[in-house]
Order: structure tokens, then C-alpha cells, then sequence
């Protein structure tokens, strides 16, 4: 989808410019000065191939950025901005930008999403204007409640005297001034950090959308944070920022405003202050999501535990060497001698319709060594990818290591739809059997 601020491809899409015939099915297309912008911004991303948020290449003869995955925001030139959708088997627009959402909330660094009953509505917003929306809505309930406020220092030359004399400075700038008075005096202000962070990131957004309804809501807050200043560095300014215990309805809003104010990109799209860009990698993401529907799911039979690092892959000369680091690992609540099962998580398109799995090597060895050594080599293991059209059943037999004849481990490759609710997505295991 397009319209003349914004445009909208979904994870490993092909965006192309304008200029020429050519055309590429599926593929967005952008006018030829944002393309080129992408273009040099990819030509300058020296990151590994791996950590790329889009990659040069080629189809039919004609040049293409491909998006890797990741999923947001990129602000673009002229007040425009590119959204990127995950691929999460459906196709149509708003439902995919409401999953993304739903998926956010489980990020640490982002629960700060409000789930509210508007929810449909707000799907059809482009998530350039739901960010702003959400913060716009956190910084009304502070202002509903009233800007905080405290003593601040204040140093100035006036005509009466208020507070104490700085004598020194009186002497040096107010000797023939007689009639004036440099003081330093405390003032109950509401001037103080925390606002003065929200007053920024308000400046910012006004900046960022084009959508009449939200620059009407800010131009209201714009009054409340009037007298307030902006601060010069963000970074210094959130480094300096620590909220008491009579602050914490401050933080949601300040979540939102580190976000705005400092971004959350690749690399390849910082460097621009005036510029909004809030990208996120999907394997993070699509982990943390399959990781919470887990403890929503098994929570009665399975202890479910993230990132477990208690084994190593070798040990020399005595030290441990190579952190072995599943994504999750399920432990039997009700027996202390039960079988782990280890699951991997992969935010991959593979091709389920094939005979067998395209499956790199690189992850069947790594799923060999957690099983050797979280499950002593015998078991059931999961490793976990996406659904979509080309993957939307599991693989009916399993993996088999062949290190032992008999108890072998056994690798199972499902995938994990994502459904509109934790309580609608689930994970797709042969003939509809759960064996977890």
C-alpha cells in the first residue's frame, strides 16, 4: 500500500523506483528520491549481511532494495515514511499491523503499548501515527493529573531583591546599576527534567505526522508544556533522569518519548535528530512472543524458561568455553526427573512443501549440541519458524540424530501461527498431537 506520506511493504519485500518501465510483482514502489535515499543509506550500512535492514539487489534486470527482517517505522525525506509489516500469513494490512502490535507488548522494552478497546480503530492508523497516538495518550493522562513540579535554582538580576544576594556578581555587573539586584533564588517550577523530555519529544512528532486530528492533539499539549523548555541533548538528559517513587505515572510517557527522541534502528538510520525511525528485529520479537504464549500455554505443566545458559559447548584445560544458549527450555513442573525439552526459535521462511526442510546446517548442528547436552542426548527437541502460505503444516516425521541407536533424539520442525489474541495462536504439531 501507498499514499503520497507513507508507504507500506511487509518483512523481505522489494521496494523499486519509479523511474523506468519496469516492474517487479509485489513489489512497493517508491518515487525516485526516496529510492535513491535507501539506496545510499544501503550503500553505507557496513554491517554484516545478517544484521542488514535492507540488501542491493537484482530481479528481471531491474535494481531492487530488499527488507530484511525487521518490522516499524523508517521517517524518509520530505516528511514521509516507509512502514514495514511482518510476514505473518495474512495479507491483509490492519490485521498484520494489530499482531505486530500484540507481539510489541511482550518486548521488555516496549510494554509501555497500551491494549485499549480501540483496538480495531487504531489498526488502521499506519504505525508511524499509532506510535505518536500512544504517546500522545500517555502524556494527557500526566496532564489530567497535573504537570509535576519542584524547587529549581534560579540565578537572575532583577529589580527588587527575592531570595540571597550572589555578592560577587553584584560587585562585578550591577556596580553603577544600582536599582537592580543579582540574586539566586529557589521557584516551585514545573520546568524541572521529566518535562522538559516530554516537551522535546512533543516538538518532534509535531514534525512527523501529517494526520489533522493528532496535530490538533498536540497543539493542545504544546500549551500545557508552554513555559517549559526543551532539552539540547536527549542522551545526557535521559543518562540524568531518575524517577522517585512519586514519578512513576511519568513512565509510560517517557518510555515513549526515549523512543522518539532517541530512536531504535539499525545503525544505517541514525544520525538524523529530526528524523523518527523505530525498527525492531523480528527475531527478537517473533521469540519473545512464542516464549509468552508458552507460559500462557504450558504454565499448568511446564516451567518455561528464556535464554538458559547453563551449559557450555567444550571446556579447556578446566574453563568452560562456548556458552550453549536455547531460546527456551521446558522443564516438567511436576517431577524433578522429568525430560527438558528444548526449543529453538527462527524468525526463517522456509519452504514446508518440499519433501524435506530446508534446513541449513548450521541449525541442526546447533540444535545436536543443546540436545547433547540440556537433554543427554535423547528426546524430543522443537524448533519453531514462522507460519505462512509456504510453511502452514508441520513436518510429519521428525528429525532423527543418529549418535545412538536406541532413545535417539529427535528433532520436530513446526510452525507457530499467530493468531489475533495469545489465545488464538498455537503452535502445529503432526495430526494435530501435542506432545508437550
Amino acid at each position: 500500500m501507498k499514499s503520497s506520506s507513507h508507504f507500506t511493504v511487509f518483512e523481505y519485500g522489494h521496494l523499486v523506483s519509479e523511474e523506468g518501465d519496469a516492474r517487479i510483482n509485489n513489489a512497493v514502489v517508491l518515487p525516485a528520491d526516496l529510492f535513491k535515499w535507501l539506496e545510499l543509506r544501503c550503500l553505507k550500512d557496513d554491517a554484516d549481511n545478517t544484521h542488514r535492514l535492507l540488501t542491493l539487489s537484482s530481479r528481471n534486470g531491474v535494481k531492487t532494495l530488499q527488507v530484511k527482517n525487521y518490522a516499524g517505522v523508517i521517517s524518509l525525506p520530505g516528511g514521509r515514511f516507509l512502514e514495514i509489516l511482518p510476514k505473518t500469513g495474512q495479507d491483509n494490512e490492519d490485521t498484520v499491523r494489530q499482531q505486530l502490535l500484540m507481539m510489541l507488548r511482550t518486548l521488555k522494552s516496549f510494554r509501555h503499548i497500551a491494549s485499549s478497546e480501540s483496538g480495531v480503530k487504531i489498526s488502521k492508523m499506519p504505525l508511524m501515527d499509532i506510535f505518536i497516538q500512544q504517546f500522545i495518550e500517555s502524556v494527557r493522562k500526566i496532564v489530567q493529573r497535573g504537570l509535576k513540579r519542584d524547587y529549581l535554582r534560579q540565578e537572575d538580576n532583577l529589580p527588587w531583591m527575592k531570595g540571597r544576594l550572589r555578592i560577587s556578581a553584584q560587585l562585578s555587573k550591577n556596580c553603577i546599576r544600582r536599582d537592580r539586584f543579582q540574586v539566586e533564588y529557589d521557584e516551585y517550577s514545573v520546568n524541572r527534567l521529566e518535562n522538559r523530555i516530554l516537551k522535546t519529544a512533543i516538538n518532534k512528532i509535531n514534525r512527523q505526522t501529517n494526520n489533522p486530528q493528532l496535530l490538533q492533539q498536540i497543539t493542545q499539549l504544546q500549551f500545557h508544556f508552554e513555559n517549559i523548555t526543551p532539552v539540547h541533548d536527549a542522551y545526557i538528559a535521559f543518562e540524568q533522569l531518575h524517577l522517585d517513587r512519586h514519578m512513576h505515572h511519568y513512565a509510560q510517557a517517557l518510555a515513549w518519548a526515549k523512543m522518539i527522541l532517541l530512536g531504535d534502528s539499525p545503525h544505517c538510520m541514525c544520525g538524523d535528530i529530526n528524523a523518527f525511525s523505530l525498527l525492531f528485529p523480528m527475531e527478537a520479537v517473533f521469540e519473545s512472543f512464542v516464549t509468552t504464549w508458552m507460559r500462557y500455554r504450558y504454565y499448568d505443566k511446564w516451567r518455561v524458561d528464556a535464554q538458559v545458559s547453563s551449559k557450555n559447548l567444550i571446556s579447556y584445560n578446566g574453563k568452560a568455553l562456548f556458552k550453549l544458549r536455547p531460546d527456551i527450555c521446558l522443564r516438567p513442573r511436576k517431577s524433578t526427573t522429568g525430560s527438558v525439552i528444548t526449543c529453538d526459535v527462527k524468525c526463517k521462511i522456509v519452504n514446508g512443501r518440499k519433501d524435506s526442510l530446508e534446513q541449513s546446517q548450521a541449525d541442526l548442528y546447533q540444535m545436536l549440541a543443546y540436545g547433547l547436552n540440556y537433554q543427554e542426548g535423547e528426546g524430543d527437541m522443537i524448533l519453531i519458524y514462522p507460519y505462512h502460505n509456504g510453511f502452514n503444516q508441520p513436518s510429519p516425521h521428525p528429525y532423527e540424530f543418529s549418535h545412538q541407536k536406541e532413545n535417539r533424539l529427535r528433532l520436530w520442525v513446526v510452525p507457530f501461527f499467530i493468531g489475533e489474541s495469545l489465545q488464538t495462536s498455537e503452535l502445529r504439531f503432526p495430526g494435530g498431537a501435542e506432545f508437550i
